[in-house]
């Protein structure tokens, strides 16, 4: 009896493992180039002032990057969003409400897909092509949703810690430090753990960090893109 119960468990927890490997099929964490190019990725805005404050850093660099939106901060912000758009930056989903998305259910992982892309593209005129799941968590209806939308679940190959460390110097140091050809980076401009869009917090040492990384890896040859456009660099 113990011998089968043991069986048992092992097939099951191998199928949960199965399951939760084909939920991440397709998903990318890094780009495979051979050119010194990385990505720059903010996740959770819009988050006024430091959006804006991230902006004029970005352009200050001539650095286009990749902003992730929540569905709930783009409603509140919509100007933040269209600055973003004129700028000349990329805009990607990254759900409505900032919930786990380790889900059976399509349908309901539908509803947040499309209801934040129905948001950014009535203020941008385009609907975002990626996504990334709050706190990389992915599950099997979240993937079916994603097939069905046509859309490519992004996830990161180097962060800044920027959600714990608050010291410019560091957040810049943890991604340097891990940087290689290829890489998504992640930071963040606003706060997903919070209903209220107006209660997030300063997010003033993310912004202070971006330009340290974009000094330090220029110095080393590195050049910025999309996330877009270093996936087509791949091809």
């Amino acid at each position: 009896m113990i011998r089968k119960i043991a069986i048992f468990a092992a097939m099951t927890i191998v199928a949960v493992v199965g399951v939760l490997i084909a939920s991440y099929n397709g998903t990318i964490v890094t780009v495979p180039v051979t050119e010194k190019v990385v990505a720059l990725t903010y996740d959770d805005g819009p988050n006024p002032p430091h959006t804006q404050a991230l902006l004029a850093t970005l352009e200050r660099h001539s650095v286009k990057a990749t902003f992730f939106l929540k569905g709930q901060n783009v409603e509140a912000f919509p100007e933040a969003v269209l600055a973003i758009a004129r700028a000349g930056h990329e805009i990607g989903n990254h759900s409505y409400s900032h919930r786990p998305m380790f889900s059976l259910s399509k349908t309901a992982m539908l509803e947040e897909l499309v209801r934040t892309n129905r948001l950014i593209e009535n203020l941008v005129d385009y609907k975002p092509a990626l996504f990334r799941p709050p706190y990389g968590i992915q599950g099997p209806g979240l993937k079916m949703a994603l097939d069905e939308l046509d859309m490519t679940s992004i996830l990161m190959s180097t962060s800044g810690l920027d959600w714990e460390v608050t010291e410019p110097k560091l957040i810049a140091s943890a991604v340097v430090e891990s940087i290689e050809p290829g890489s998504i980076i992640l930071l963040h401009d606003g706060h997903g753990d919070v209903s209220d869009p107006n209660a997030q917090d300063s997010r003033a040492a993310s912004v202070e960090a971006t330009g340290i990384i974009i000094e330090t890896l220029r110095a080393q040859g590195y050049r910025f893109a999309t996330v877009g456009e270093l996936i087509a660099l791949s091809r």
